[in-house]
């Protein structure tokens, strides 16, 4: 397996807002070349979508547990509520490892496509050597994921559970996912220590601010979209809805995985 090893610690900004269009362009299609490429995020996103309508489901639960007199706090059957907390737990940890696998793989796949070679089992034979450089990122930003949701329930409850709480935590997360944006095809196509990859995913991400903004803006909006309709999903409507919405977020973050190689791409050609 030949490994691309690169420097991008000079990066300058390279990108301007025509050259965004054709990236997104060539993405889609590239994707409807080979639609298989879809099935791994529409997987994913069923799953994360089972988890939301889990989450949401105990956030409403809690609500009005704060409402509780003291006498119905004590007769209150928490079995459910544990039980429920338990199976989200191990949802989520199964999807975000499931995820986790496919964002090291994803980009060995769109690599092959655009070469004419799609094929998952060339694509895992390359990208075995890179499954525990994957692996190990991705437990580290579980950690800092995990330090993140305890900020954001922090500020969520300090607001009285308020829309200036969750403003802040979805800033917070879209902070996130911006600083970490070309974290995944850096850990698969470069030969560099972990820390030293995190920094540079900082620093070509800081250096390319306008690209890695608009593309990250993309799915985050989808996921609040989402997030909101999963609140109503006790009426059906908002429910089929959600499901719906939970397909074509699949489709979106498939186009996604595509746009944030072929930008990755795009600026190592420009280093050249």
């Amino acid at each position: 397996m030949i490994i691309l090893t690169v420097k991008l610690n000079n990066s300058k900004k390279v990108y301007s807002n025509k050259t965004i269009v054709p990236i997104i362009y060539d993405s889609i299609k590239l994707l409807l070349a080979n639609p298989i490429l879809f099935v791994p995020k529409l997987i994913i996103a069923i799953l994360y979508g089972a988890g939301i309508l889990l989450a949401v489901d105990l956030f409403k639960q809690l609500v009005y547990f704060q409402s509780f007199t003291s006498e119905q706090i004590i007769n209150f059957d928490l079995s459910y509520f544990f039980a429920a907390a338990t199976l989200l737990f191990s949802l989520a940890i199964l999807t975000y490892f499931i995820d986790l696998f496919f964002s090291g793989f994803y980009p060995v796949l769109v690599s092959l496509a655009e070469k004419k070679k799609l094929s998952f089992k060339e694509g895992f034979i390359l990208f075995k050597p890179k499954i525990g450089s994957t692996l190990i990122s991705g437990v580290v930003l579980w950690v800092i994921i995990t330090i993140f949701s305890i900020l954001e329930a922090v500020i969520i409850f300090y607001f009285n559970l308020s829309s200036v709480g969750f403003i802040l935590s979805f800033i917070m997360t879209f902070i996130f996912v911006f600083i970490f944006y070309f974290l995944y095809p850096k850990v698969v196509f470069e030969n560099t220590n972990l820390s030293k990859t995190f920094v540079d995913s900082l620093y070509v991400s800081l250096n390319n601010k306008k690209l890695v903004f608009v593309l990250s803006l993309i799915p985050f909006c989808v996921s609040i979209i989402k997030f909101v309709l999963a609140y109503f999903a006790n009426s059906a409507f908002y429910l089929n809805i959600f499901w719906i919405l939970v397909i074509l977020t699949g489709v979106v973050y498939s186009i996604h995985a595509v746009v944030n190689q072929l930008a990755f791409d795009k600026l190592l050609n420009s280093k050249k």
